[in-house]
């Protein structure tokens, strides 16, 4: 009996014993386990722990936890494996360069704008354009610097003022017999001496004007009339030619080529062309009968 007991006993010490060790060692065992669970069931809970992720490729990099699953969570070394395997799923998020690049480009296409911005003023202001639209910008009747060029506009703009005059304006007024000869009144616009002086020093001087109007045209009870007849040449002047011949600070004269139209064959004229700064603008100071 007391043999029975002590192997009894015993066998109860070896049996506490065995539970002792197979408790101590349950943790180690089952703690791992519970470590990978959370990496199954809940990727997202895991990924923060584990694999720090960077906020950018957050959004790129979400399929790569996926692949954690396939380290299996019965055997202790799944931790190990596991944390290799979201070792080796980081390498994946390098992929998140890939949007990078892109959102690099977006920034530089901005800048473009600006570029296309700057050319549209280099092409604005061209070489000649500018020149050109110097030279026409400049009414002849307020010219201010006289040359070979811009005395020519100062000629056609002083032509046309002349014909106008002597065809009797905008319209042919009424015609009436004085001194056996046919006489027509000139139109309202021009109708009377003071408004006929005042269109013609546009263009001209006051006392070319003056000699004009003192030679074509007739005042009888304060309006203007002339004869009834038209005048004028078949000279070209807008394909003239000019040469400075004399000149000093506020008069000049210059020689005009004048050619006649091409179908005549006939041989181009020269006339002289006096011309005298009035205030700030140059005028014609030849009268222009003598000019046309």
């Amino acid at each position: 009996m007391k043999i029975n007991t002590k192997l009894s006993a015993l066998c109860i010490a070896a049996t506490l014993m065995s539970v002792a060790q197979a408790a101590a060692a349950a943790p180690a065992v089952t703690a791992p386990a519970e470590a990978t669970q959370p990496g199954i069931a809940s990727p997202a809970a895991s990924a923060p722990a584990k694999v720090p992720a960077p906020p950018a490729s957050a959004s790129v990099t979400t399929p790569a936890p996926a692949q954690a699953p396939s380290v299996p969570a019965a055997s202790p070394p799944a931790p190990a494996a596991a944390a290799g395997s979201a070792k080796a799923a980081t390498p994946v998020a390098p992929s998140a360069p890939a949007p990078r690049p892109s959102a690099s480009v977006a920034p530089a296409a901005a800048p473009s704008a600006p570029s296309t911005a700057k050319p549209s003023r280099p092409q604005q202001p061209s070489t000649s354009g500018p020149a050109a639209a110097a030279a026409t910008s400049v009414k002849p009747t307020q010219l201010d610097k006289l040359n070979h060029e811009s005395a020519i506009p100062l000629v056609l703009e002083a032509q046309s003022r002349y014909l106008y005059a002597i065809s009797g304006g905008s319209t042919v007024g009424e015609s009436f017999q004085w001194n056996g000869k046919s006489y027509r009144y000139l139109s309202e616009d021009i109708g009377t001496k003071t408004k006929l002086i005042s269109y013609l020093t546009q263009a001209y001087t006051k006392q070319a004007s003056e000699q004009f109007v003192g030679k074509f045209f007739v005042e009888i009870n304060g309006k203007l009339a002339q004869l009834d007849a038209d005048g004028g040449n078949l000279l070209e002047f807008n394909r003239a030619t000019a040469k400075m011949v004399t000149m000093t600070p506020v008069k000049r004269s210059y020689l005009l080529t004048v050619p006649y139209p091409a179908g005549t064959k006939q041989a181009n004229e020269k006339i002289t062309v006096n011309f005298e700064k009035v205030g700030s603008y140059w005028k014609i100071s030849s009268a222009p009968h003598v000019i046309f």
